[in-house]
């Protein structure tokens, strides 16, 4: 991974809370916030004991004090669940903004643009997350009306053709 990232300028790595290393100047990184592991997709279930505000904190510290700046922080969410994560951008975004990392809001099913157009402080990247229905439903009219956006786990090279046809970050 590091010699295609050094070699070809088109791989980062997502880093999670207590699970960073690095980083090195050839391999862009971006920060998650760990909230998709405290999620069960199946009950759309929220999980609130498996999410560690104190350890998403260190990542960013961890950011701060690091030679290399990161892409962008997905501000905490809750995966699956719109409303709360506005709530949670409300509570947390302008602690990613005074770290001095551009903002990520991580979109849900039932978000739409205007709603995202509407946040403040407004996000520099849309980071594309939901169930894998709506995520995949919606991906390509995020790319169209903004100009930095990320899908969240998408592991296909078949889908990475897709989205990189559709401008995808």
């Amino acid at each position: 991974w590091h010699s295609l990232a050094r070699e070809t300028g088109r791989l980062g790595h997502l880093y999670s809370p207590d699970a960073q290393r690095g980083p090195w100047p050839w391999f862009p990184y971006a920060l998650d916030n760990g909230a998709f592991s405290a999620w069960d997709q199946t009950a759309n279930k929220w999980d609130e004991s498996r999410w560690s505000e104190a350890a998403w904190k260190r990542l960013l510290f961890w950011a701060q004090a690091a030679p290399i700046r990161p892409l962008w922080a997905i501000v905490p969410d809750v995966p699956g669940n719109a409303a709360a994560t506005l709530e949670r951008w409300e509570r947390y975004a302008r602690i990613v903004a005074r770290a001095g990392i551009p903002l990520a809001v991580a979109v849900q099913n039932g978000m739409d643009t205007a709603t995202v157009r509407g946040l403040s402080p407004a996000p520099e990247v849309i980071a594309v997350g939901g169930d894998t229905e709506g995520k995949w439903a919606t991906a390509e009219q995020w790319c169209r009306d903004f100009p930095r956006v990320h899908v969240l786990r998408c592991n296909s090279p078949a889908r990475l053709e897709h989205l990189e046809a559709w401008g995808c970050e």
